[in-house]
């Protein structure tokens, strides 16, 4: 398991920075600053989004592809990051709430007290879980009520 530093952690556990490293090992595509994109597969991504893809293949303006064994993508750069669709965005976001950077541990292992900004975390990570349950209601309402 890689390590991180509190404040990678605190990125990780308060904003959009944990989506990188849930992707780890997953395909993705990102679409960089510059106009260009890359497709790859997530191998490391730190706390600050900087992600090292393998197996990558830059896409130009031009939609000229070039292909690399190794790409790192520095945090400044990423625009956009396309996640896959076979993901569960709510499941994904759920075991990073419950198993992953909130939960503090002891040395002996056990639990220890939480933190207001963790629980402060954890409070919006149910709130955009709910958000996203919300939204998935209404689409497949909006399904229905169109067959």
């Amino acid at each position: 398991m890689q390590k991180f530093s509190s404040q990678e952690k605190y990125l990780i556990a308060n904003t959009l920075n944990c989506w990188p490293v849930m992707l780890q090992g997953h395909s993705v595509l990102m679409d960089l600053r510059n106009e260009t994109s890359v497709a790859g597969v997530v191998d490391i991504a730190d706390g600050h989004m900087t992600c090292e893809l393998s197996n990558a293949v830059l896409i130009d303006r031009n939609g000229g592809q070039h292909p690399f064994d190794n790409f790192m993508v520095r945090n400044r750069m990423i625009r956009q990051i396309h996640i896959p669709t076979d993901i569960d965005v709510a499941q994904e976001l759920r075991q990073a709430m419950e198993h992953g950077v909130l939960r503090r541990k002891r040395v002996d292992g056990r639990n220890t007290k939480r933190t207001f900004k963790q629980k402060r975390a954890e409070m919006r990570h149910k709130e955009t879980l709910e958000m996203i349950a919300q939204q998935r209601s209404e689409k497949e309402q909006n399904q229905s009520n169109i067959q």
